[in-house]
């Protein structure tokens, strides 16, 4: 069944100096569509927004519906360390996928004309590895990057069961020179999560295949990854503006397709 907000559950939302995390307990629907049509952030499990311009809620530039998600990102925007670190501004869908078995998500993304054109790379949509006790953070089994101008898709992945400050292998799935800004683009993913060779990864970019990938993705984790979008990672005198929106996950394809 799909839900479109993740509310079911007892939550605990508390406030730092400089920004709001929500917490939420983890368990949820497999199927969830988190649109912003609430006109908030309902259904967003983890926020990661430093100040009240890191992410907010709009209607002047929107994919489907009366509102979207507007984050921006400035130099020093830096996480405490008790709450991920990094430079970033983020949500989180604090859902942990199934591994072994098919998944889907889709979501919209809008990279303004004036986006900085700087080379190193911007994360701006990522599946994140839910990390055992004892390891390090790593990065992203599957990732959006933009940098100079060009969108980069990446996967990452080892079956090492315990890793320590390693990254495991990375390949790229698919780079589109000269991503087209200023307009909406819209993502389709069927993954099976997997560190062996049964995983895949199929990616649509506009109604266009642009991936079709059989093998290992992911670690060799107890949990499968979660999903977060955003930006992370600012390198640069000018902020980052970025808009997202049409988020949708499920077991199924039928799950995660928008409406006609």
């Amino acid at each position: 069944m799909r839900t479109r907000l993740i509310i079911g559950t007892l939550g605990i939302a508390a406030v730092f100096a400089g920004g709001l995390t929500l917490l939420l307990a983890r368990q949820g629907p497999d199927a969830v569509v988190l649109d912003f049509e609430t006109g908030n952030f309902s259904g967003w499990r983890t926020f990661k927004l430093l100040h009240p311009y890191s992410g907010r809620i709009v209607t002047d530039i929107v994919r489907r519906g009366r509102y979207a998600a507007r984050f921006e990102l400035r130099a020093g925007d830096n996480m405490p360390e008790d709450r991920g670190g990094g430079v970033r501004a983020e949500l989180k869908d604090d859902y942990n996928a199934p591994l072994g078995k098919d998944y889907w998500y889709s979501f919209s993304t809008y990279i303004p004309n004036n986006f900085p054109l700087r080379k190193p790379n911007c994360v701006i949509a990522q599946w994140h590895g839910e990390h055992d006790d004892g390891e390090e953070s790593r990065s992203p089994v599957l990732a959006h990057r933009y940098a100079g101008g060009d969108l980069i898709i990446d996967i990452r992945y080892s079956s090492t069961k315990i890793q320590h400050a390693n990254d495991g292998t990375r390949k790229t799935l698919h780079e589109e020179k000269n991503f087209r800004r200023g307009v909406w683009h819209d993502f389709l993913y069927h993954v099976v999560w997997s560190p062996d060779d049964n995983g895949r990864v199929e990616g649509w970019l506009d109604g266009r295949q642009v991936i079709d990938y059989r093998g290992p993705v992911g670690y060799n984790d107890d949990e499968g990854p979660y999903f977060k979008f955003g930006l992370y990672h600012h390198d640069g005198p000018d902020p980052y503006v970025i808009y997202h929106d049409e988020y949708r996950r499920g077991p199924r394809r039928a799950d995660v397709e928008p409406p006609a």
